[in-house]
């Protein structure tokens, strides 16, 4: 029988013929035509009838999304030119599907991006506002049979509520069958067949609501599998339920008896049990999900008494923050202050600046370009939302190796797992005929790569777990396996090899003005910078607050502002643009280019860096400093050797010289603060940006580490190595179980029931495995 070429569904007579190709519907040939025309012939090559029959809607279907009050609830950031919003697309299944969806720009150039989250089933798309709207983004999606689902995010407890129901039947069917088939299983009804016959069909009438209801999911998934020309979980899960109760059901009408009804029931509500323990204890981890159980993010409030540090999750509507420089908006504001510059790429993925009014709205995840702002809370917010943010930043870095290894085995699996269960059925039709269907069913479903899948996100979720109680928050998992690979080690030096709040501040004149002191500390104050912070401690004294404008930051050279129609400049020699005969390092205090004040700063090293460089002798260490060679000393009785070290390394620099020790084959992790090392940080194969605080993030990182915790990092790599073992031990867990459990299943020694009870057995003793190897070994911590 031939098949749509763009769908898979049965051909009519006659097919519509395009291009040499056949299709069910005038639909998917314009579907094709879309696709072929812009270039996205690919799509076809990932699967085989990859597409999805377009659903002929009304033309008006989504002009609700015209009206601003509904529009808003789904937007998540726009402004003058581009929106942001992310849907629910629930029909995406296969890799064509990402390909296509992640494509969209090249059949609308008014889609900018589109980024697909295929667990989630969901698409996050920026697309230019002032070209299409987001009816129009809706309208594109359902013709290319991707229809957007604008009602699930309150689906959530009815979804829930409706699964509890289908245990409830499987449950009481369980029961009342195994009560009615007691006497069969004495043998008390052979003298009595009609009572038996009658118990049978009652056993029937009960089963019937949750053959066709509490098991209905099984098939959906089972059937949208083999749609797409691919084999999941529930495929062999199905064959089974469909083989054991058509068994049953002829059986009980051909009154030989009762039939398994008893085992069918009891299977689909152990199944179901066992599915609603995983999808609990999932959530009650959600690794990959939300990183709010050990992600700490603070925030400045402004209070009657000054500024107080909060959990940005204390934060109430109307409250007024501060943010400085280079921090995040945490969540949806309003500016009070008379103007802002952002940066919204975290967010949309444009770099280029946005200017904010006073009394506008600035969407959580913007980057605030200058002088510090003030902001009133518009909606609370959580780490969840920005650190969800992160994790949808584009990663080109190589992905989980170990996860892909690891669903290749299910895949393969399941296929094996099919042509045993055949065999198994083929080799009993001589031996004894009466066991074929129990043996079969017990085999589909004792055999169950449920454990497989489970391996990889427990073991490296425990391990996220782990780290983030010890300071180091890692992005996703993937990052684990990326650690546990490295070679290379490169520090950058200011605020990370050295001690920003144990480094020695000297003024070069104490008798400046008051007014002049007041100017150096607010001016210091909207910079993140190490030396800035720095100085700005120091200075904590002189608390007039003055109002400075036209604020400009150079990352890692300076920062001017004007105050009084005079500009004031803080920063290296060169980029005050004076001449000094200071010391190189010497920051510089300047008033319309002349030097006023010469700020010494002597460098403290972190007391731990011996330690670490004595643990991480197996690695390769590199320096490389933006400053002058001026701490070389220092370095060199660090253990640093003179090689290793590099200074006057410009950003561009740094990210450089990445390449080339990973062109030789090197993995490199990156440690830096995060400011100037930002295209470091994201060219490293891990890279870690250092926070003394938690106000500072930085979403080109693949981690954040907490500055207390730094003298750890060695220890960071025997957890990220030991989660691979554990990962192996699990696996090799799973593929043990299941080997055992067939030798049974096939030797007919296994019921179907039993089966399904061993089932998430198997799934539970993954999770205990996982977590007990890693949390019993670091419950003390890694100290």
């Amino acid at each position: 029988m031939e098949n749509c070429y763009h769908c898979g569904d049965v051909l009519p007579t006659p097919p519509i013929l395009l291009d040499q190709k056949e299709f069910c519907c005038q639909g998917c040939a314009n579907v094709y035509s879309l696709l072929n025309s812009n270039s996205l012939k690919d799509f076809y090559q990932f699967e085989k009838t990859p597409g999805i029959k377009p659903n002929r809607g009304r033309s008006d279907k989504f002009q609700f999304l015209d009206i601003p009050e509904i529009r808003a609830r789904y937007i998540q950031y726009e402004d003058e030119k581009i929106a942001r919003v992310k849907l629910s697309l629930p029909s995406i299944h296969c890799s064509s599907c990402i390909y296509l969806l992640e494509n969209l720009s090249k059949i609308n150039n008014h889609v900018l991006t589109s980024q697909v989250h295929f667990a989630k089933k969901e698409a996050t798309i920026v697309f230019d506002r002032n070209d299409i709207s987001l009816s129009e983004i809706a309208d594109l999606l359902q013709f290319i049979g991707y229809e957007p689902d604008f009602g699930r995010k309150t689906e959530g407890k009815g979804v829930q509520k409706s699964f509890l129901l289908k245990i409830g039947l499987a449950g009481f069917a369980f029961g009342s069958i195994m009560l009615w088939s007691a006497p069969d299983y004495f043998g008390i009804t052979l003298d009595n067949l009609s009572f038996r016959n009658f118990t049978a069909y009652l056993s029937f009438i009960v089963s019937l609501p949750v053959f066709l209801y509490s098991a209905n999911e099984y098939y959906l998934s089972a059937y949208k599998a083999v749609r797409s020309r691919s084999i999941n979980l529930d495929v062999p899960i199905t064959l089974g339920i469909l083989a054991l109760y058509a068994q049953s059901t002829y059986q009980i009408f051909t009154q030989q008896g009762p039939g398994y009804m008893d085992s069918f029931a009891g299977f689909i509500f152990f199944l179901l049990i066992g599915k609603w323990f995983q999808n609990k204890t999932y959530q009650s981890l959600s690794f990959d999900r939300d990183y709010s159980s050990y992600f700490p993010v603070a925030i400045h409030r402004i209070s009657d008494n000054g500024t107080e540090i909060i959990p940005i999750e204390q934060l109430k509507e109307g409250d007024r923050i501060q943010v400085r420089n280079e921090e995040i908006i945490p969540c949806d504001s309003i500016l009070v202050s008379d103007e802002a510059q952002l940066d919204f790429s975290f967010v949309t993925g444009e770099s280029a600046l946005v200017t904010k009014k006073k009394g506008e709205l600035i969407y959580a995840g913007g980057k605030l370009i200058g002088m510090s702002i003030e902001l009133a809370v518009k909606s609370e917010t959580n780490r969840s939302h920005l650190t969800q943010l992160w994790n949808e930043t584009k990663d080109k870095k190589e992905s989980n190796t170990l996860e892909r290894y690891q669903d290749r085995i299910s895949r393969y699996f399941l296929l094996i797992l099919i042509i045993v269960a055949i065999v198994a059925g083929i080799a009993w039709a001589f031996i004894d005929p009466s066991k074929i269907m129990i043996v079969i069913v017990s085999i589909l479903i004792v055999a169950c790569p449920c454990a497989l899948a489970l391996s990889s996100p427990f073991t490296l979720g425990n391990t996220l777990s782990v780290l983030g109680k010890n300071g180091l928050y890692l992005k996703n998992t993937t990052v684990v396996e990326a650690l546990s690979e490295i070679t290379t080690i490169i520090f950058d030096k200011t605020g990370t090899l050295t001690d920003p709040m144990a480094n020695q501040v000297h003024f070069s004149d104490e008798n400046m003005t008051d007014e002049l002191w007041h100017v150096l500390r607010e001016l210091s104050s909207h910079s993140t910078h190490p030396l800035s912070k720095l100085i700005h401690q120091q200075l904590k004294d002189k608390n007039n607050v003055i109002q400075l404008t036209h604020f400009i930051e150079h990352k890692g050279k300076g920062i001017q502002a004007t105050y009084n129609e005079k500009s004031y400049q803080l920063g290296s020699s060169s980029f005050v643009g004076a001449i000094s005969s200071a010391e190189n390092g010497t920051v510089l205090f300047a008033q319309d280019g002349k030097v006023i004040q010469e700020i010494q700063i002597k460098s403290a090293f972190r007391a731990s860096v011996p330690k670490i460089l004595a643990q991480l002798t197996n690695k390769r260490i590199f320096v490389l400093s933006g400053d002058d060679e001026k701490d070389l000393p220092e370095l060199i009785a660090l253990g640093f050797h003179p090689d290793q070290c590099f200074f006057k390394q410009e950003p561009k620099d740094k990210a450089a010289f990445i390449e080339g020790r990973q062109k030789l084959g090197e993995k490199v992790l990156m440690l830096g603060d995060g400011l100037n090392d930002v295209g470091a940080l994201g060219t490293a194969n891990v890279g870690i940006a250092l926070s003394e605080d938690m106000f500072r993030f930085t979403p080109s990182s693949d981690a954040i580490l907490d500055a207390k915790h730094v003298h750890l990092l060695a220890r960071f790599f025997q957890v990220s190595k030991y989660a691979k073992v554990v990962l192996k031990v699990c696996l090799g867990f799973s593929i043990t179980y299941n080997l055992i459990g067939l030798s049974f299943a096939i030797s007919a020694s296994l019921s179907p029931i039993v089966a399904a009870i061993l089932m998430p057995i198997s799934s539970i003793t993954v999770v205990f495995l996982s977590s007990s190897l890693i949390h019993f070994k670091y419950w003390r911590g890694l100290e």
